[in-house]
């Protein structure tokens, strides 16, 4: 038995050490290196295109298993999607699976400058051992004037 607990302790103890990970995020601060530009824009510089209504439908079960049914009202395919970050000089965070619905905007109005998101909605309905949920975002687009 003795020879045994021997040879299994140092297995275990690569086991253990083997699947072990480690991650290191470094930060630095980060300081501006552009040159100081001012832009004076009005609203008569700018021209609104019209606003975008994405959505996602989800429903979750014991709090980890997730799939998503809906994007922009279309069943979800899984094997082919587009995840859309909008930027700019200020980044929009999409936070979660709106991201996949953010295509859409772009599809709408592929001439616009930049994005505004409106109005944020996260509608759930809590369920036995889960819930399904609604999310909706309201953004606006808006192009440069060309003068």
């Amino acid at each position: 038995m003795k020879k045994v607990l021997l040879f299994l302790l140092p297995m275990f103890m690569m086991a253990f050490v083997s699947c072990s990970s480690m991650r290191t995020l470094e930060k630095a601060p980060a300081g501006s290196m552009t040159p100081e530009v001012r832009l004076n824009i009005s609203l008569d510089d700018i021209e609104y295109l019209g606003e975008s209504t994405i959505s996602v439908s989800t429903r979750s079960y014991f709090g980890c298993i997730k799939q998503i049914d809906m994007v922009n009202g279309e069943v979800f395919d899984r094997h082919n999607n587009t995840t859309t970050s909008l930027m700019g000089n200020l980044d929009i965070k999409l936070h979660g699976d709106i991201a996949l619905a953010a295509g859409k905007v772009i599809q709408d109005y592929p001439e616009a400058d930049y994005f505004v998101p409106v109005s944020y909605k996260d509608e759930v309905a809590h369920l036995f051992l889960g819930k399904l949920s609604t999310k909706t975002m309201v953004i606006k687009a808006y192009k440069y004037k060309n003068k």
